[in-house]
């Protein structure tokens, strides 16, 4: 066994003059006084011993075991410190890159502070968005408000027709007071001329219902009615002429044919309507149908329109006209008379019952009848703008439907056309040729 460098013999004996130790014998005991009175005294000597060898040996102790302490340290000072230094290099990397990634959240924690004062921007624009909004509905309830005190059916969206109407209205009310300002001024001019008041058409009665603001108001945009007029009958009524245009109102109808090069002349009983229609240069008859026709002759035009005109008329002067009309027409000429279609009941229930000069509603069979029964040979019914708005919708059929899904859609379109059929019909009849007049 190998004894460690501090615990060599002659340390030993150092240590052990320093404390007045005898140095033991061949067998390892320390010698001791034989003597009795030694050994009765040896108890008190081992006192006094162990308290010397306490003083004298700590520092010799300290000594040694500093030197022992130090040995051990620099034996496990190198892997500890080596452990320690990877530790220390592996905690520096991993502070790198929790700086590297420190660095990276940088422009990140930049953009969020961007986006805060962002937020807060927008917080300020809400609020100021929030006033604005509730000025703005006030502002509308006020526009609301107006709409509704000049067009307390339509409101607000109702305003430009029902300025449309007071301007027309205000213009034919300035025309009529200078016809009769101008009428008036040249009977006292003339000598000996009496005063009076102007000559009205007999078919002409004054009731307190405006229809011309009634008709503009109700009946559509005034242009694309013309249009329209213009889509279904022109071309047929360019290849009769002249046509006559019962109850022409302003000639609107008149003018559009004129300008397709198509000859017209108008009827019309209201006084002031008829005027202003001729002052587009339009001839026009202030009188009724029936007085009109009665004084042309017999064959003298090739096609008469009414349109709306026949469901203001009740049934004695219907046929009257009607008849007066295929007398009046040349062989082959044609009567177009267009009526709201009663056929299809969203037209009773909603347009015809609104117009309270409707007299009563033309099925298309009883137009047919009266107009077989006055001379015409041919009767060709039209029908025209269906409401498709409020059609029920059909289901999908393919050849993988069950069966029952015809049934449905023929059911559904039963009820289309009985409820939002065609709003119009155009009832077009022919007189017969010449060679079948007298026939």
């Amino acid at each position: 066994m190998t004894r460690h460098p501090d615990l060599d013999p002659s340390s030993v004996d150092a240590l052990r003059d320093s404390l007045g130790l005898q140095p033991p014998t061949s067998n390892g005991e320390t010698p001791v006084d034989e003597h009795p009175a030694a050994v009765a005294a040896a108890p008190s000597r081992t006192d006094r011993l162990r308290e010397r060898v306490k003083v004298r040996a700590r520092p010799a102790a300290d000594a040694v075991l500093e030197r022992i302490a130090a040995r051990v340290l620099q034996h496990i000072r190198g892997p500890l410190g080596d452990e320690l230094r990877a530790d220390v290099r592996r905690l520096e990397g991993e502070i790198g890159s929790l700086r590297a990634r420190v660095e990276a959240f940088a422009p990140v924690i930049a953009s969020l502070d961007e986006i805060a004062r962002a937020t807060d921007a927008l917080h300020a624009l809400s609020a100021n968005q929030e006033l604005m909004k509730a000025e703005l509905g006030s502002f509308h309830r006020t526009l609301d408000d107006f709409g509704r005190a000049i067009a307390p059916a339509a409101g607000l969206e109702g305003v430009p027709a029902r300025f449309s109407e007071l301007r027309e209205r205000v213009n034919a009310i300035d025309r009529e007071l200078r016809r009769l300002l101008t009428s008036e001024a040249a009977a006292a001019t003339s000598p000996g001329a009496e005063p009076s008041t102007p000559a009205i058409a007999e078919p002409f009665r004054a009731s307190g219902f405006d229809y011309v603001g009634f008709e503009g108001r109700f009946r559509g945009d005034p242009t694309a009615v013309l249009e329209e007029l213009g889509r279904r009958y022109a071309e047929l009524l360019a290849s009769h002429q002249p046509v006559v245009d019962i109850g022409c109102g302003r000639g609107e109808l008149l003018e559009s044919l004129s300008a397709r090069g198509i000859a017209g002349i108008g009827v019309e009983p209201d006084v002031g309507m008829a005027a202003e229609a001729r002052s587009r240069g339009l001839e026009v008859h202030a009188t009724g149908a029936l007085e009109f026709l009665s004084a042309a002759d017999p064959g003298s035009f090739g096609a008469i329109t009414a349109i709306h005109v026949a469901e203001h008329l009740d049934l004695e002067t219907l046929v009257s006209f009607i008849e007066l009309a295929a007398s009046r027409l040349r062989p082959g000429g044609v009567l177009v008379l267009e009526t709201p279609n009663p056929a299809s009941l969203v037209v009773l229930g909603n347009s015809y019952v609104m117009d309270p000069t409707h007299v009563w509603p033309l099925h298309p069979a009883l137009v047919t009848f009266l107009c077989e029964r006055a001379g015409f040979r041919d009767v060709e019914l039209r029908f025209h703008s269906p409401a498709e708005a409020y059609h029920l919708p059909l289901l999908r059929e393919g050849p993988d439907e069950p069966e029952w899904v015809g049934t449905v859609n023929a059911a559904f379109r039963r009820l289309n056309e009985s409820l939002y059929g065609p709003q119009e019909y155009a009832a077009i009849a022919t007189t017969p040729p010449a060679d079948q007049t007298d026939r």
